[in-house]
C-alpha cells in the first residue's frame, strides 16, 4: 500500500490538501483535535507524503468518559515494510509537533501484535497486526 499526512474537512467530494512536513503536520493534528473538541462528526482526511499517498478517512468516536477522539487508520499488506515506514513517518511528524512519546504500551498478548506511542495533548500512534485479516493497521488517534 502506501505512505502518509494533509487534511481537509470533507465537503462532497472530500478532497485531500497535501501538508508540508514538521509545521504543516501540526497544523494537521490541531485541526482533528479542533474537530473532536467541537464533535464535529464531519469526516476528516489525512494522506501521508510519498509517492503513493495513501489517504484515511478519519472519524469522530466516543470512547469511556465521554471523551471525543479522532481516529485516522491506513491498511496496509500484513506485516510489509510500508506500514513499517509509515509508522516510522507518522511518529516522527507527531514527534516534531507534541515531543517524545509519554507511554510506550507493551505489545498485546495474543496472536496479534500491538505497538502504541502516546503523546502530550492526547495523540497516539499505533502500529497493529491484523493475522486474520492478513493486514497491518497504522492508526493515529487524536482526543479531545
Amino acid at each position: 500500500m502506501r505512505s502518509m499526512i494533509g487534511i481537509a474537512l470533507c465537503a462532497l467530494f472530500l478532497p485531500v490538501v497535501q501538508a508540508q512536513a514538521g509545521s504543516g503536520f501540526c497544523k494537521v493534528l490541531a485541526n482533528l483535535k479542533a474537530a473532536a473538541d467541537a464533535g464535529d462528526n464531519q469526516e476528516l482526511q489525512v494522506a501521508f507524503p510519498d509517492a503513493e499517498a495513501a489517504v484515511a478517512t478519519c472519524g469522530l468516536v466516543r470512547e469511556l468518559g465521554g471523551v471525543r477522539a479522532n481516529f485516522c487508520t491506513w491498511e496496509f499488506s500484513y506485516r510489509s515494510e510500508a506500514a513499517e515506514t509509515a509508522f516510522t513517518s507518522l511518529t516522527a511528524q507527531v514527534e516534531i509537533c507534541l515531543g517524545n512519546p509519554i507511554a510506550t504500551e507493551a505489545p498485546v498478548n495474543h496472536p496479534d501484535s500491538y505497538q502504541l506511542l502516546t503523546y502530550p495533548e492526547g495523540a497516539s500512534v499505533g502500529l497493529k497486526d491484523k493475522v486474520g485479516l492478513g493486514e497491518t493497521h497504522v492508526i493515529l488517534r487524536v482526543q479531545s
